[in-house]
């Protein structure tokens, strides 16, 4: 029987380890009044832990509380429940949430969880699921979305994502905004207070460090704890009376993984976590923080002479060093479902080492990888005009090559987890990026979109027609071609980047440049990998759009490709991609014999995107989720749920593998002289193969001879009995190799 482990990741305390069979439960005694629950939320699961997540809190009687925890296979936790005493502590310090890392689980398995107060009271129940192992041939079906900005709570079509019965959701980052919100300018509602939330006290001078910055008036650490801890407390909060808790029937769904972008860090100096920190900021004085008061950003501005802080190379003066953003990186940690990975160990890396590692990876069964990155902890600065006004997307500066956006040693983990994957046989590889990584515009600048379609009368939407200066393409285009190049170079396939940020829904094949990084003409499309941006969740942008027809959206996606294919760049979409298949668009009913851009775009919606790796990992399926963007702060639900539809979907074949087959397998012969095979070995490219076959040094093998080792099937002769390994090596036109053993028993005198 498996007995349950948790493992506190906030109070370090030792727990009880219960079996299945028992329900104890030990409280400390406490005269507390009714403790209430803000939600709960599992996440980070791999094939024997999760890490579980609530928020309880006696408003009567301030000061930590201690919960246990009821987790069982049985949602009506009628049968097999464990029940841990003492599971974790609600910490007043950190604004009474608490997490623990439960261990001893279940490959594979789908648990429900709910926390209980000392005097019984009881969260609502969560939902999580833990990894297969890494042999077993399993479907994968997981979403993503991200950007939950508070104006549109309470996120209507998040109530659809736990009925899709996801293995898992990623929540890619923008998870809170810091900004105003105001739900009373359309209604009562509910009446209650949090409707009104005003913006967080800044944080810095500038949202774009377009001049020397400032330091007085800012917020202290403690004001920034205070106003993103409320931020985070309002996404699991109704505005309409009986009705959706916003964000946290998302949360309780399903498993979740999550990574952050700029609007936890408030979206001014702090979201460059790789820059230089600068002097002294916050309250009245600008004293309360030694640092982080964030750097002059301008081409050549007088705050960055000569662009010394366009690539940080200090030992020690970096953001993610800062008071302030600590504070917000522990906010953000403290209310997600985030494990505790400890800090990165690498001197010779001062960027990195000593950071909490936020990025990970987790494989799904033998098809499947999760691979989800930290895109704000390590990047140099977003760069400036020399004016100020826009971001300086031109070359040297935004192509510098000692720029970075992910940090060496994240860097060069993504790369050997790829390789890592590739290698041993995982069909897909599902990367997270905040910012897309995909190419929208031409190189440091925008599209000139013609032929635009009426958004909606009076719209005052703004098109995408560019990579923005944060972006991996628009900000740090060298390090993003060195690593699609690598990829490329390497031979590593079915890469799929999932991003967020651009308030759009689209997907598109990924380019780089063997050469010349600057050079349009000279980009290629990485074999066998695409991007796909979704989101919002809940957003602006899409809002502005009102005429929501297809229409509309065909014409707008009909603008963009031919801006593109002006300006000589792969155009939006999949149209001729490799083994894609059965193409649907709501709107257009010859989207399966015709593709056409707007198949694979949607600019009106708030969405997120499904995938579904078959379970011998030969097919995925993508398909986008969504329903029309609503007006900020109008606080819309649906009696029966928000009309979610399906905006399109497609299928994609994974790429064609070298595959080396060796043998015949499990063969015991008398006969001294034999066959070996290889002729079940596959080539990608469907060309011929080379073939080696040799004896693994090491085996001892002192009397055997491989005749004509370089054919499909060579002979072997035997000198006397014994058990034989040989080793099968072959090669595709392209160099790529594969390789594979087969052992035979001899038996014979």
């Amino acid at each position: 029987m498996n007995r349950l482990r948790p493992c506190s990741e906030i109070t370090r305390r030792s727990v009880l380890n219960i079996g299945l069979a028992s329900v104890v439960a030990i409280f400390a005694a406490q005269a507390q009044a009714a403790v209430s629950f803000l939600g709960v939320a599992a996440g980070d699961a791999t094939s024997t832990s999760a890490v579980l997540w609530t928020r309880a809190m006696d408003s009567a009687v301030p000061g930590n509380t201690i919960l246990a925890l009821d987790i069982s296979t049985d949602p009506a936790f009628a049968s097999a429940v464990t029940r841990v005493a003492n599971a974790c502590t609600a910490d007043s310090t950190k604004d009474s949430v608490c997490k623990l890392k439960m261990g001893a689980l279940t490959p594979n398995t789908i648990y429900y969880y709910r926390f209980v107060a000392p005097a019984g009271e009881t969260s609502i129940v969560g939902k999580v699921k833990t990894a297969p192992d890494t042999e077993t041939s399993v479907p994968l079906h997981f979403a993503f979305s991200g950007d939950n900005d508070g104006l549109m709570r309470p996120y209507a079509l998040a109530s659809v994502v736990p009925s899709q019965n996801l293995d898992f959701y990623v929540n890619l980052g923008d998870v809170i905004y810091e900004n105003a919100s105001n739900l009373t300018t359309s209604g009562a509602h509910n009446g209650q207070p949090w409707l009104n939330s005003p913006s967080v006290t800044l944080s810095g001078s500038s949202a774009s460090l377009n001049a020397v910055p400032t330091f007085t008036g800012f917020a202290t650490a403690a004001q920034l704890k205070s106003d993103y801890e409320k931020k985070y407390r309002e996404n699991f909060l109704p505005v309409n009376a009986g009705g959706q808790n916003s964000l946290q029937v998302l949360y309780a769904g399903q498993g979740n993984y999550t990574t952050w972008d700029n609007h936890e860090l408030g979206n001014r100096q702090y979201i460059n976590g790789g820059a230089p920190a600068g002097g002294s900021v916050g309250g009245p004085a600008g004293a309360d923080m030694a640092t982080g008061r964030g750097v002059d950003a301008r081409n050549n501005g007088a705050g960055n002479p000569d662009n010394g802080n366009d690539v940080n190379k200090s030992v020690d003066d970096y953001m993610n060093r800062s008071t302030g953003f600590q504070t917000l990186q522990n906010v953000f940690v403290n209310y997600q479902p985030i494990a505790d990975r400890g800090l990165v160990n690498n001197p010779a890396d001062p960027r990195t080492n000593g950071t909490k590692q936020l990025y990970s990876a987790q494989q799904w069964g033998k098809n499947s990888i999760f691979i989800n990155l930290d895109t704000r902890s390590y990047r140099d600065l977003r760069i400036k005009t020399a004016d100020g006004s826009a971001d300086d997307l031109s070359a040297p500066r935004a192509n510098n090559p000692a720029r970075t956006y992910l940090g060496a040693t994240q860097l060069a983990w993504l790369k050997q987890t790829l390789v890592d994957a590739q290698k041993a046989g995982t069909q897909w590889k599902f990367v997270t990026v905040s910012d897309p990584i995909d190419q929208l515009g031409p190189i440091g600048g925008a599209l000139k979109l013609n032929s635009l379609p009426s958004f909606g009368e009076g719209s005052a939407y703004v098109p995408v027609n560019g990579d923005s200066g944060k972006s991996y393409m628009g900000g740090y285009r060298a390090e993003r071609n060195a690593l699609l190049k690598f990829i490329a170079d390497n031979r590593i396939t079915n890469v799929v980047f999932i991003a967020t940020d651009d308030h759009q829904n689209r997907v598109n094949e990924v380019t780089y440049s063997p050469t010349d990084t600057e050079n349009q003409s000279t980009y290629v499309k990485v074999p066998y990998a695409f991007s796909i941006v979704a989101g919002p969740l809940g957003a602006t942008g899409p809002d502005q759009i009102t005429n929501h027809t297809f229409a509309m959206a065909q014409q707008y996606a009909n603008s963009i490709v031919a801006a593109q294919q002006a300006a000589g760049i792969e155009p939006i979409g999949l149209i001729g991609y490799p083994g894609i298949h059965d193409i649907t668009r709501d709107g257009d009913p010859t989207a399966g014999a015709a593709p056409q851009p707007v198949d694979f775009y949607s600019p009106d919606t708030f969405n997120f995107t499904v995938l579904d790796v078959s379970a011998d990992g030969k097919e995925l399926t993508v398909s986008s989720l969504g329903m029309d963007a609503t007006a900020t702060n109008s606080g819309i639900e649906y009696a029966s749920g928000p009309k979610a539809r399906t905006i399109f979907s497609f299928k994609v074949n994974a790429a064609p593998r070298t595959v080396a087959v060796a043998g015949p397998k499990g063969t015991t012969t008398i006969s001294r002289q034999i066959n070996l095979d290889g002729t079940a070995s596959t080539s990608a490219d469907g060309k011929p193969l080379t073939y080696v076959w040799t004896i693994p040094s090491g085996q001892g093998y002192p009397i055997a001879a491989i005749l004509q080792g370089s054919t499909a099937t060579p002979s072997v002769q035997f000198g006397q009995r014994g058990i034989y390994t040989f080793q099968l090596t072959i090669t595709d036109s392209t160099g790529a190799s594969a390789s594979d053993l087969v052992t035979v028993s001899f038996q014979g005198n």
